[in-house]
């Protein structure tokens, strides 16, 4: 994990390392989930982007971060679990809005969206939130969210 101090002026961020499961490179700004596996050391370090969303449940694994630069396939990289983060945003969404993660279209896979949180309140459907905006917009393609996963 890295914790990247610094100083008055920026606001502190965490990363980790992780491998990519995909099967095909990893974005910029896209959210990804933990990847199931039985293999015991990879367990907690591959990750993939979202493949199914049960309903109001949320998705199928739970989320790990957001890609702080795209990781190539197989490759590994860096998430950001903790901080200010610019990430894919299906819309434009309002300041103050829970927002998470889903695969509501081919098109937006790894994206986020706002919470309608009167029925999203499943524990299996917490797996699915990333964080918490900051700002209106800034525009219909990405948010800047509050990530706090620690």
């Amino acid at each position: 994990m890295q914790f990247a101090t610094v100083g008055d002026e920026e606001t502190n961020k965490v990363y980790v390392v992780v491998e990519n499961a995909e099967g095909a490179v990893l974005e910029n700004e896209k959210v990804v989930v933990w990847t199931a596996t039985t293999t015991d050391a990879k367990q907690g370090y591959q990750v993939e982007l979202p493949t199914a969303v049960i309903g109001t449940d949320g998705i199928d694994a739970k989320v790990a971060g957001v890609v702080d630069s795209t990781i190539d396939t197989a490759a590994t990289g860096r998430l950001q679990i903790y901080g200010p983060a610019t990430v894919r945003a299906s819309a434009s969404l309002n300041v103050s809005m829970l927002v998470v993660t889903n695969t509501n279209n081919a098109t937006n896979i790894g994206h986020v969206y706002e919470s309608p949180l009167n029925t999203d309140q499943t524990p299996s459907f917490h797996g699915a939130i990333v964080g918490w905006t900051m700002e209106n917009g800034p525009t219909a393609t990405q948010s800047r969210v509050m990530l706090s996963w620690l």
